[in-house]
């Protein structure tokens, strides 16, 4: 039942509604029940959860399935705390935000760009808690909250929510580092599907993507079943994903074998097999749980567990992803292309040191070939082909524009599958793509620098290692270390367990001392 709706329809102020449902709740005749993404109750307060109804990333992403039929009771309802873990737009949902109450009190993390705040400040949200990485919060008596950040360059947050004990711990997407994590977690909702541009927007040949997203899914649920173990969750909720993409342009990326956005049923086997002693609970947009002895589901009538009919939903929301196509082609010329790099240089500077790469800009019938780096930050051809690109990056004139505009940064055009790629050497380049994703918030740039110069060490397997994977911030502590190699357990990056040299999925050695030539550890190199 809604406050607001019956209020609306009873013309009345929502307050007499209020207290009459409160009287009816403690006679045992009400029972409350959320409405869109995660909503906790108790003792009346109540706790509304990175709430997303609108497309994000250029119009492109669209959640999954479809939960606009709760719109109007989240948008219009009655919660005392909003948490919104991240900028992505599939977490803050600004046009959803725009037209919440704003004397509902946000809780973001304390990001160091300040991201959260300023933007929720500029909403009109005048009640911003910003908490640090473990900082606890009471929401009320048997009510905290407990925020828990992805301490690397990455800006992410996830929420432990302790209602009388019961412990549900929300990582939606977030990779708090695992020597972190809490334990004793009675519901874990984490990512299972995949949130990423790579490796579906590159120019592979079938065979070789098909590897390489076989490779990633792996690599996704090897990095669940890890944080499932480690927290001791007692159940699981599969959450943040898959999106899915309304937009014909795109239609190719629903294709669920194919690519890194699996549902559920596809992995629920190897969960299975991975996890036996773990149950899972999957819930549509709108049911309900109560805790107790046992989780108890109510189910909303109008939730679905998946998307059936994506030609129907596709049409549902037609004028949504038709909004990226509206109006004529833009244009963007070479002077505009020479303005925007050499500013997200100049914000870059110390990031960047002596860094350069050649990369290529192909946008419509233009192209722009571009040295990064600090020795040649003016240095742009346009229509000519001097040198062989270590990057490609295809881009429609519409795209391109939005990101000279300012409209929109190259994480979320990313993001939104409307970038090619190509590479080459086919090596990922943190350097470029944190200039990239990061470049207009140097904050992110400068902890990325941080990391790479932390010197904290371990010593483990007859190794003295550094302490922090240098892609992104893991705690090695938790690597795994055998057969001569070492291999983070976020994003799966090997290094040779002798040299420190990076032997698959990235570009950046490791720091290794071998303390013992006869550690089992070693064998198998060189």
């Amino acid at each position: 039942l809604s406050i607001d709706a019956i209020a609306r329809t009873l013309e009345v102020s929502p307050t007499p509604v209020r207290e009459a449902m409160t009287k009816l709740e403690a006679d045992g005749l009400v029972a409350k029940r959320p409405h869109a993404g995660f909503v906790v109750e108790h003792n009346g307060t109540r706790l509304l959860m990175d709430p997303w109804f609108f497309p994000a990333f250029l119009e492109s992403w669209f959640p999954y399935p479809d939960n606009r039929y709760l719109l109007d009771e989240v948008r219009d309802g009655d919660f005392d705390y909003l948490y919104v873990s991240h900028a992505h737009e599939d977490h803050y949902d600004e046009k959803l935000l725009a037209d919440m109450d704003r004397s509902i009190k946000v809780i973001v993390a304390r990001y160091r760009s300040k991201v959260m705040v300023r933007r929720f400040k500029e909403l009109g949200f005048e009640n911003v808690t910003a908490l640090a990485h473990k900082e606890s919060m009471e929401l009320a008596p048997g009510l905290t909250v407990t925020l828990l950040m992805d301490t690397s360059h990455k800006e992410d947050s996830g929420l432990l929510v302790d209602v009388d004990g019961f412990r549900f711990l929300d990582l939606n997407d977030c990779n708090t580092a695992m020597s972190e994590l809490p334990t004793d977690i009675d519901l874990l909702a984490a990512q299972f599907s995949g949130a990423m541009w790579y490796p579906n927007c590159y120019d592979y040949p079938p065979h070789t993507m098909a590897e390489k997203v076989e490779g990633v899914r792996n690599d996704l649920m090897d990095t669940l079943y890890r944080k499932v173990g480690i927290t001791g969750a007692r159940t699981y909720l599969p959450s943040a994903g898959p999106a899915c993409f309304l937009d014909p342009y795109l239609e190719s990326y629903n294709d669920r074998d194919a690519t890194i956005f699996p549902v559920w049923d596809q992995v629920a086997e190897g969960f299975e097999k991975a996890c036996p002693d773990v149950d899972v609970l999957r819930l549509g947009p709108g049911d309900h749980v109560t805790i107790g002895p046992d989780l108890a589901v109510e189910r909303d009538e109008r939730s679905k567990l998946d998307e059936p009919d994506l030609a129907a939903y596709r049409e549902r929301r037609r004028d949504e992803w038709e909004a990226h196509h509206a109006g004529p082609e833009p244009t963007v010329s070479q002077e505009e292309i020479e303005k925007y790099f050499n500013t997200l240089q100049t914000w870059n500077k110390r990031f960047l040191g002596d860094f350069q790469k050649d990369i290529r800009l192909v946008s419509d019938t233009e192209n722009w070939d571009i040295r990064l780096g600090r020795l040649a930050e003016y240095f742009v051809i346009e229509g000519e082909e001097p040198y062989d690109p270590d990057y490609t990056l295809l881009v429609s004139p519409r795209v391109l524009r939005a990101i000279v505009d300012g409209r929109t940064g190259w994480e979320e055009a990313l993001l939104s599958m409307r970038v090619g790629l190509h590479r080459e050497p086919d090596v990922f380049d943190l350097t470029f793509m944190g200039l990239l994703r990061y470049g207009n918030h140097p904050a992110q740039t400068m902890q990325m620098l941080r990391e790479r110069e932390n010197k904290e060490t371990i010593e483990r397997d007859g190794l003295r290692l550094q302490r922090f994977c240098p892609h992104a911030g893991e705690d090695l502590t938790y690597a795994m270390i055998g057969n001569g190699r070492i291999e983070c357990p976020r994003h799966h990056w090997i290094w040779d367990a002798r040299t420190g040299t990076c032997v698959d999925k990235g570009n950046i050695d490791l720091r290794v001392e071998v303390l013992d030539p006869d550690s089992p550890a070693l064998e198998g190199t060189s």
